[in-house]
């Protein structure tokens, strides 16, 4: 049965300014279409080459490559350079390249229904007979990732009839997976728990004072330390500030005296030599800790865009009610949005995302039950005088997925921007020192473990990047 197709199923010309998107400057417009293609979206051999080698470099280095390098590389063919060469920039706001990728998603769609027209028309002219229930099935299937806005032949998990179970179960039972949960370095909660699951949500609150921001800072920095490419937001304190911080936890320095610039000759010494020793082992274990500081007020959205071309493991919100869009009358409503939009950026960039929130002296979530009932764990402590004393607080855990929910103390302190392990049998006295604990680094879990204990690589216009670039 003779078929022709009349009606465009690929743009080149579209295709190609969607790929320079990819490589602009600006990190919000080449993220926003980042998160809205995939490699279905292009159709031209050439066109594919170009998408996968700009993925590639995105693995390696953390960032999408600049159009002159990618022209001028060897590895591509010299058909996909002077393709690319037949290139201009047009898409240059958020607002063009939100646009330029819903047309290429035409596109996809009109092959994915020619395709579907073409599979149904070779069934009926293959034989005599045709089995109808097997061909509705494939129909429907394609049908659905014709609709999605991506890919999604993966997104579905048939048990029994048909099943495409036996990879996952046979996966789930032999292979090797340590990589999806990322430990905290929070031994209390990781000798149980095994630390935070790819995928996951995290909501971390305490009432004001409490060290909230101290605590995750320190954890992302823990994380850092075992090799796992961290990103911390913060939106009230700057790139500077935060460094601060990082500088008093890794040489246990008085936070006041690195601020007041009060610092002896030999405190500068000391304080320096420990942080790039501290640097240089993160990059050891390929690790690597970014500050981003936004230029100005960025709705979560515009976050994620700007800095998914860091391939980050966790990326740390400080804090929620600071995001733009996050106040107003319905600011409940914002905040159980923004926690939706997380989880699923978790999912879908396989990583832990952390939004430090506000809470009540009743413990409860500030302006938001959603965000509590959207968060896979959830840790929130009341900050007592006392408590604030002594830096022991009993952290309770309101939500925790697939483990078990138990309360846990941590010793924050908080001159250093420490967090510490509190040994139960001696609540109250000394708390084991980070520098002396136990460490399972990225990649030796289940192996050997190791005691562990840098050079700062420079400063970008927005990210500070702590040890490995991502």
């Amino acid at each position: 049965m003779a078929t022709t197709q009349k009606v465009k199923i690929s743009s080149p010309k579209a295709e190609l300014a969607v790929l320079r998107g990819l490589l602009h400057r600006d990190k919000k417009i080449a993220g926003t279409l980042l998160g809205l293609v995939d490699e279905s979206y292009f159709y031209d051999t050439e066109s594919q080459e170009v998408y996968h080698s700009i993925m590639k470099h995105r693995r390696e280095e953390g960032e999408s490559p600049t159009y002159r390098l990618l022209i001028e590389d060897p590895s591509l063919s010299q058909e996909s350079r002077d393709h690319l060469k037949n290139s201009t920039t047009v898409v240059t706001t958020i607002l063009e390249a939100k646009r330029a990728a819903k047309t290429l998603n035409v596109f996809r769609q009109r092959r994915g229904m020619y395709n579907i027209g073409l599979n149904i028309s070779r069934a009926f002219g293959a034989g005599s007979t045709v089995d109808l229930e097997a061909l509705m099935e494939q129909t429907s299937n394609a049908m659905g990732v014709v609709r999605s806005k991506k890919t999604t032949s993966t997104s579905f998990l048939n048990l029994g009839k048909g099943t495409t179970s036996k990879d996952m179960v046979r996966s789930i039972l032999y292979d090797d997976r340590s990589e999806d949960l990322i430990p905290t370095g929070i031994k209390a909660f990781d000798d149980h728990a095994g630390g935070f699951a790819r995928g996951s949500l995290v909501t971390i609150g305490s009432t004001s004072g409490g060290g909230k921001s101290t605590t995750t800072m320190a954890m992302g920095m823990k994380m850092a330390l075992r090799g796992y490419k961290v990103l911390m937001v913060p939106l009230e304190m700057t790139k500077q500030e935060m460094l601060m911080r990082v500088m008093a936890n890794t040489a246990k320095m008085d936070l006041t005296k690195i601020i007041k610039g009060s610092l002896s000759e030999e405190e500068r010494k000391y304080v320096f030599k420990k942080h790039m020793a501290w640097e240089k082992r993160v990059a050891e274990k390929g690790g690597s800790f970014k500050i981003f500081e936004p230029e100005e007020d960025m709705t979560i959205e515009e976050i994620m865009a700007a800095t998914s071309t860091y391939d980050c493991d966790v990326k740390i919100i400080d804090y929620a009610t600071l995001l733009k869009g996050a106040d107003g009358d319905d600011q409940w409503r914002a905040l159980g949005q923004i926690a939706r939009y997380c989880k699923i950026n978790a999912k879908t960039d396989n990583c832990v995302n952390i939004l430090i929130v506000q809470i009540d002296e009743s413990g409860k979530i500030r302006y938001s039950r959603a965000m509590n009932e959207h968060s896979n764990n959830s840790w929130i402590w009341i900050a007592t005088a006392e408590a604030k004393e002594s830096g022991i607080m009993t952290i309770e855990q309101t939500k925790s997925r697939n483990s078990m929910s138990y309360p846990f103390k941590i010793k924050i302190i908080y001159k250093y921007m420490r967090v510490e392990d509190v040994d139960d049998s001696e609540f109250g006295g000394q708390a084991q020192a980070e520098g002396e604990s136990e460490v399972v680094t990225r990649g030796e879990r289940g192996g050997k473990r190791m005691k562990t204990t840098s050079k700062l690589t420079g400063q970008k216009k927005e990210v500070v990047n702590l040890a490995a670039d991502i």
